[in-house]
């Protein structure tokens, strides 16, 4: 399961119910026998005008894929919860866009949860606004792109070490953007070890009552009631790494996680050789693989690029073979030059250091690739490139507030508009109207 192989690679419906509450029998006896009944189309968000964001193109090409599976689940989703597993770079390790869409998703299907959360903070990076996961113990973490790793790593790209084996950690939803919290009842951790759970409270130090299940890589643990914060006392029999944990609730629903990584690339990713085999834990029926903007600066082949997304498409298939795949191409952004400027003042010479911007070409490049991958191998593909703008999208995304001053990133209320975009394309695919 989790791996321990340390390598060095290059861097660089038909439709379906709209449901609500619990299906009645009827609808139950007609996804038993094949049939769908059609109560609404697509439900899409309303979105911000702007003349470059192109509309026609904001679908899934399909590729000759069927989600009818997919649409059916979805219409059951209030009695069996659907997992969707967004798999990124930096884009996704923010959580913004991600967010957005497990929000909409929610509303439309049922709220089942936070969904994963992992230790990017303890590690020593970037963690979303939504939730903290933190440790009262020392520790010794490890990411994704800084290697050596110093522990050991599993599939979310980031995980830690306690120095002891009796420890804390704290779990929380309640965050200054969301003060009442994302509410929770069951907890899945994640790591390398058997984790033992002694006791939990809550924020107001109060005793929750649990039940547990310890296996080898993951521990679940059953809450009595729901609960926003907890602390949970832990040993261990042996020095352990943590990778993450899933907040969810038993209410059905959509279950919508994200794993993001700064600087991440399919070739890092195809590190974690038991990546498919651990990204099961989470019971995916939807991965989205949204990778290819760290690619567009490094260097890599055309045969290499095509290869490394075979290589992370055929691991998660063949360990998720229920699994539905998404493909999603990164939208054009710019990259950065260092300008010297020499001048002589008073007999004295001096550099003035500037940076000038200039399109990332490669960007498009390693769009055609993931393209080309999605038709010849019958992957679906969100064209996110085409439906951003397309070539010069990044100069129009940063003069209207989208894209970020490092010309790369974008702003929350960029990423809350791919969200929605992504989204309504979500939408028209598992929701079609003929």
């Amino acid at each position: 399961m989790i791996k321990r192989l340390f390598l060095w690679l290059p861097l660089t419906m038909v439709s379906v119910v709209a449901c609500s509450g619990t299906p009645d029998d009827s609808n139950q006896a007609a996804l038993r026998e094949g049939t769908v009944i059609i109560e609404s189309g697509p439900q899409l968000t309303d979105l911000p005008s702007h003349d470059f964001i192109k509309p026609e193109s904001n679908h899934i090409q399909m590729n000759g894929d069927d989600w009818t599976d997919l649409r059916f689940k979805l219409a059951m989703a209030d009695a069996t919860p659907v997992n969707i597993l967004q798999i990124g770079d930096s884009h996704i390790q923010a959580d913004v866009c991600s967010q957005r869409v497990r929000k909409l998703l929610q509303e439309r299907y049922g709220d089942g949860g936070r969904g994963l959360i992992t230790p990017l903070k303890i590690a020593g990076t970037n963690e979303p606004f939504n939730y903290s996961f933190t440790t009262d113990d020392n520790y010794v973490s490890a990411k994704l792109l800084k290697l050596p790793w110093m522990t050991d790593m599993g599939f979310t790209g980031v995980g830690f070490s306690p120095n002891s084996t009796s420890f804390s950690i704290t779990l929380s939803t309640v965050v200054k953007s969301c003060p009442e919290g994302d509410p929770f009842n069951s907890i899945t951790i994640f790591s390398d070890g058997r984790v033992f759970v002694d006791r939990i409270t809550n924020e107001e130090d109060a005793r929750v009552t649990f039940s547990d299940s310890v296996h080898d890589y993951q521990t679940i643990v059953r809450l009595r009631t729901e609960q926003t914060t907890v602390t949970l006392q832990i040993h261990t029999f042996e020095t352990i790494t943590i990778f993450g944990a899933s907040l969810l609730n038993t209410k059905g629903g959509v279950r919508y996680h994200a794993i993001g990584n700064n600087g991440a690339t399919y070739s890092s990713y195809n590190q974690l050789m038991s990546m498919g085999s651990d990204v099961a834990m989470l019971n995916p029926d939807l991965v989205i693989l949204s990778l290819g903007t760290n690619e567009a600066f490094g260097k890599i082949s055309d045969e290499d690029m095509y290869s490394e997304i075979g290589y992370m498409v055929r691991d998660i298939k063949k360990n998720n073979p229920e699994a539905k795949i998404l493909l999603t191409t990164p939208m054009e952004c710019q990259r950065s030059k260092r300008v010297a400027t020499r001048s002589t003042r008073k007999g004295r010479r001096r550099t003035v250091y500037s940076k000038s911007y200039s399109i990332n070409e490669n960007v498009k490049h390693i769009r055609n690739i993931i393209l080309k991958y999605g038709k010849d191998n019958g992957i679906p593909v969100y064209d996110w490139y085409e439906v951003a703008g397309g070539d010069g999208a990044s100069t129009l995304w940063i003069e209207n507030g989208l894209m970020n001053t490092d010309r790369v990133h974008n702003t929350f209320a960029g990423y809350d508009l791919q969200g929605d975009l992504l989204y309504n394309a979500l939408e028209k695919a598992l929701n079609p109207i003929d």
